[in-house]
């Protein structure tokens, strides 16, 4: 994953640590762990191979998962995904959403609905560069599922439309080190392509990024406020006045994330 940790290495992600041990990794316990060993267990029953496979668990709690070779990218890496690796982001976004759905696992979320209604799936929550294991130029596993949590599909879509086109204003840090402006609208519409939405549900993507922006930034202020101390950390940072801008961004390019996504979606 990216620069590969080595072994025992402590590795620091925004806000869970994971230690790789050998071909395992092993993650700290969260108030989603149990839901999430069940999710993996029944994405593995269910053939997808897109997700780590559940290896045990530790007497504190700690999760041990199986380690997935591949390149994942770093903040600022995104423009090194081209046409084809983000149309491979939405095809295997789809079909982690096409294996998914029905289930509903015996354990609660540290957010949001705890149970599955009708319409609602259990989202990944984090759908972005950083979370996703590239292989030969394709998207082939999505990582760090601690962030699982009930919502409709599209939720996760609109996420991974605002970290991978990425939705941001032309001077935001996330591309400080980018060689050239993103073409955001081909950016949008290779990965609505590959997951294949309908038209219908591609016109509720621009109010649904400027939700999940939303969304985190209430996130955010709420775990902030309990004194969480990684997010405690990401307010000291900068990143409640990076989201508020994020969001600003959002809502000005919404006819344009409308036009690429229907695009995609054609």
């Amino acid at each position: 994953m990216g620069s590969e940790p080595g072994e025992g290495e402590v590795v620091a992600g925004r806000v869970t640590e994971f230690v790789r041990v050998g071909d395992e990794v092993v993650r700290p316990a969260t108030p989603n762990s149990e839901s999430m060993m069940q999710l993996l267990a029944h994405l593995e029953e269910h053939g997808f191979g897109g997700a780590p496979r559940v290896v045990g668990s530790q007497p504190d709690g700690a999760v041990r998962l199986t380690w997935i070779e591949g390149w994942v990218p770093d903040e600022a890496e995104g423009w090194k995904l081209g046409a084809g690796a983000l149309e491979s982001v939405g095809r295997l976004l789809r079909e982690y959403h096409e294996n998914v759905r029905g289930f509903a696992p015996r354990a609660g979320f540290e957010e949001g609905l705890q149970v599955v209604a009708e319409g609602d799936i259990v989202c990944h929550g984090d759908i972005a560069p950083r979370n996703t294991v590239f292989r030969d130029g394709r998207a082939v596993a999505f990582i760090d599922w601690d962030g699982i949590w009930v919502a409709p599909a599209l939720w996760d879509l609109g996420h991974a439309l605002w970290q991978f086109a990425p939705v941001c204003d032309d001077d935001d840090l996330w591309l400080q080190q980018w060689p050239d402006q993103p073409n955001r609208a081909a950016r949008i519409t290779a990965l609505v392509r590959g997951y294949c939405p309908t038209p219908y549900e591609a016109q509720q993507l621009p109010e649904m990024v400027v939700e999940v922006i939303a969304g985190c930034h209430r996130s955010v202020v709420r775990k902030v406020a309990a004194g969480i101390p990684a997010f405690v950390r990401m307010e000291r940072e900068g990143t409640l006045s990076v989201l508020a801008s994020q969001l600003q961004a959002a809502q000005r390019l919404s006819p344009l994330i409308q036009e690429a996504a229907l695009a995609g979606a054609a």
